[in-house]
């Protein structure tokens, strides 16, 4: 597998697309820790309960949530779902898709709407997903190997799409954030702008998208490998005190989402 380096030299510049509609913070570490932000989560990573977890492990403890969650956990008012539905009860500050699994067309609806509405939203979604899992294939439990949301993203203009070289290993460096990943997806802009306003800015290359959909907000990112703490071994920062620069660029996303402006 090759390791290739893929510098974003405009994403300092994309990670402020929607700053002349936030507020200043002059401790981010301070907003993130902040128990407050409550986030809806579906993903088929096995991040919650570890890969392969029954319910006796749940029920009993002995279930094993992978890094990136139990980060979450401690950021966050993390829930993890299966439905969307009662969205609108305005308990929900962020939604967080994470390679989900198929969603019910009502689910897409209710999420839909929700956004055009104001709500907000943080997408990771990876067409070639390189999730290692001892599970068989056919598994249920085992990850999505490629995104399941064109519907969505066609409705929001956008169109989720593979590079050539998919198993290559990459490292992605922008910004203040330096992590590997295997394979990166690109989002590409289908259409025309819709009737209500919605537009997309991208980074360079095309790995995030930051789009104003209505009233709402989504923050779109074409990976989710990097969730994986395997990929972090070359990471001091993870090895000596147990946070990597991936999650670092995860709580950024959800920073960004959560200080835009509803105005």
């Amino acid at each position: 597998m090759s390791t290739r380096p893929i510098l974003f030299p405009a994403l300092a510049t994309m990670m402020l697309l929607f700053a002349q509609c936030a507020p200043a913070s002059t401790n981010g570490q301070q907003a993130r820790s902040e128990q407050s932000v409550a986030i809806k989560l579906m993903t088929s990573l096995p991040i919650v309960w570890g890969e392969g977890g029954s319910m006796q492990d749940i029920l009993s403890g002995d279930s094993k949530p992978a890094p990136i969650y139990r980060h979450w956990q401690d950021q966050y008012d993390m829930e993890a779902v299966d439905s969307l539905e009662g969205l609108k009860d305005g308990s929900t500050d962020i939604v967080m898709l994470v390679q989900p699994r198929a969603m019910a067309p009502a689910d897409l609806a209710e999420l839909d709407v929700w956004v055009r509405e104001g709500g907000k939203a943080v997408i990771m979604t990876d067409p070639d997903l390189i999730w290692p899992s001892e599970l068989p294939l056919g598994d249920p439990q085992r990850p999505l190997p490629s995104g399941l949301l064109s519907p969505l993203l066609k409705h929001w203009g956008l169109e989720l799409v593979s590079e050539d070289d998919t198993a290559s290993s990459v490292e992605l460096e922008f910004a203040d954030y330096k992590f590997a990943t295997v394979g990166v997806g690109q989002f590409q802009a289908i259409g025309q702008k819709t009737s209500d306003g919605s537009v997309c800015k991208f980074s360079d290359p095309q790995f995030i998208a930051q789009c104003q959909i209505g009233k709402g907000y989504a923050i779109l990112v074409a990976d989710a490998d990097f969730l994986h703490d395997q990929l972090w071994a070359q990471d001091t920062d993870w090895r000596d005190h147990g946070e990597s620069d991936a999650m670092r660029f995860a709580d950024a996303l959800i920073d960004q989402i959560r200080n835009v402006s509803k105005d």
